[in-house]
């Protein structure tokens, strides 16, 4: 093994590049499926029907304003108070 300062310098740089593009992957696989779910939601939100016409506005302010988090939060307790027409 070489342990001159330029190999562990090499060493060191080749680790933080490997670093660096999990990072990068871990972030666009996070970002994505964020959006993934914010877009499910949404879609889901504008389909369904509820009961009451102000909890289709409040879960669509919800989903919209608080990103993937909303998104997440309809999909756990919001889905079940609508119905999808003709299904």
């Amino acid at each position: 093994m070489d342990y001159t300062p330029d190999a562990a310098a090499a060493a060191a740089g080749t680790a933080a590049l490997g670093l660096g593009i999990g990072m990068i992957l871990f972030w666009v696989l996070f970002v994505g499926v964020g959006f993934i779910i914010w877009i499910w939601a949404l879609i889901d939100v504008i389909r369904r029907q509820f009961t009451n016409s102000s909890d289709k506005t409040l879960w669509l302010v919800i989903v919209i304003l608080l990103g993937w988090i909303g998104g997440i939060i309809y999909l756990i307790a919001g889905r079940k108070k609508g119905t999808i027409p003709g299904k």
